[in-house]
């Protein structure tokens, strides 16, 4: 019993130091994606850059699929008694279609091209080999994380990340800056899937199992099915935290819908900032379906995410001037609100993704997510005709969401309860109504 106890509290040790590890990783990978993207920026122009930014959004779409599927590989990984050897192949095998999808892109290549301004088809062609990229990856990363092994991960994300800069520095002026950008995001994705490969065939591979039995069926379901629910949770997340930029272009003038989104990215810093923790503590949620490690996860995020926001908060209006430039910047109020939208969003992704890890209440939490949707849609429409009311927009409606969907699932579970009383012919004695209760 003492040592079937110190498993749990062992692992739950373990993913806190990864998280560390990892949100380190994590920050370090951010800041060079950023100072990349800074490069190719100025050297491309305004112009020349923004030309690919539907293109951009594809990759966006495509990464939220990715992430549902490999936090779904991550989960078979994590409960599976089979050898790490025998995961790899079918985890590559069961995403081949969807990265197969890709070849959409290249099929309408030339018509989307020419609709996008665009000088060739080579960018559409280099974003569909990023997009397929990212859904094969997404096998090799999950089974990374399943597995827990967390420093190659970290390398995974901080050395490719390095690659991708130094190549940012090489390139030229004009479209040529921004072929040569998307090359070197090629390479990046590249870097990571044959480093990944190479991990778990080298290294991983050689484990005869994994390191101690899990506390949960043997058998984890098909992974692609929980990784369909979780791209879909990936995507309505995605949904509720950027649909106030979309009412603000709407409903704002020009100049104050750019100084908005602006801010809303950097801010958005404390989502993906607080994303690596969900990485170190899903396999021990997925394993032992430990209530502790989801305590102590979620209050890791909250953490993490409200220090993120004092110090937003603080020196936000610089620095946002710094990065865009003199003509952007907010005050502090608009950082604060949608700093507090980011809060929440991020501990509801927690709560997500700790939901796909025990495979229950994933459904619930899709079903919550798309009430929360449409509430923050309504607000939108009806309420929020301000720059204050558009930040707060996606926490109120998160918590409002979580809130009366779970008011809705007591209420259903109550009413089942009486009726199972009622079809037994009335209360039952205590003693009885104590023992259902137990065998059930």
């Amino acid at each position: 019993m003492k040592d079937e106890a110190s498993g749990p509290r062992d692992e739950i040790r373990s993913a806190a130091r990864a998280g560390v590890l990892l949100v380190a990783a994590g920050g370090i990978t951010g800041v060079l994606n950023l100072v990349f993207n800074v490069v190719v920026a100025r050297e491309g122009g305004v112009s020349d850059y923004g030309a690919i930014g539907p293109l951009l959004t594809v990759v966006t779409v495509v990464g939220l699929l990715a992430t549902g599927f490999q936090y779904g590989i991550a989960r078979h990984a994590a409960v599976t008694t089979r050898h790490p050897a025998q995961l790899l192949w079918p985890a590559l095998r069961s995403l081949l279609p969807w990265a197969a999808g890709a070849l959409v892109l290249v099929v309408v290549s030339w018509p989307l091209a020419g609709f996008l301004h665009l000088r060739s088809v080579v960018p559409v062609l280099l974003i569909a080999a990023l997009a397929a990229l990212g859904i094969l990856g997404a096998a090799v990363i999950g089974l990374l994380v399943g597995l827990r092994h967390f420093r190659v991960i970290a390398a995974l994300g901080v050395g490719p990340a390095v690659l991708r800069l130094a190549l940012g520095f090489l390139v030229g002026r004009g479209q040529g800056a921004v072929l040569l950008s998307l090359v070197a995001s090629l390479a990046q994705g590249a870097a990571t899937f044959a480093g990944g490969l190479a991990a778990l065939m080298l290294v991983v591979g050689r484990r005869t199992a994994v390191t101690s039995a899990p506390a949960v069926p043997a058998d984890p379901g098909p992974a692609g099915r929980t990784g369909l629910t979780g791209s879909l949770i990936a995507g309505a997340l995605w949904a509720v935290w950027g649909l106030p930029v979309l009412f603000a272009r709407h409903a704002l003038s020009p100049a104050v819908a750019g100084d908005f989104a602006a801010t809303q990215i950097v801010v958005g810093a404390l989502i993906w900032g607080t994303a690596p923790i969900v990485t170190a503590f899903f396999p021990t949620i997925a394993r032992h379906r430990a209530r502790a490690a989801v305590i102590f996860g979620e209050l890791a995020t909250a953490g993490i995410a409200l220090l993120g926001t004092a110090v937003l908060t603080g020196i936000g209006p610089v620095l946002i001037a710094r990065l865009y430039g003199a003509g952007f910047g907010e005050a502090r109020p608009l950082i604060a609100a949608l700093a507090l939208s980011a809060t929440v969003t991020a501990c509801t992704t927690f709560t997500a993704w700790s939901a796909v890890a025990t495979n229950k209440h994933h459904v619930s939490v899709l079903v919550g997510l798309t009430l929360a949707f449409c509430l923050e849609l309504l607000w939108d429409l009806v309420v929020a005709h301000g720059l204050l009311a558009l930040a707060l927009g996606p926490g109120l409606a998160l918590l409002l969401g979580g809130a009366s969907f779970m008011t809705v699932g007591r209420l259903l579970h109550a009413l089942r309860s009486d009726s199972d009383r009622s079809d037994c012919g009335g209360p039952l004695p205590d003693l009885q109504e104590a023992a259902i209760s137990g065998e059930r």
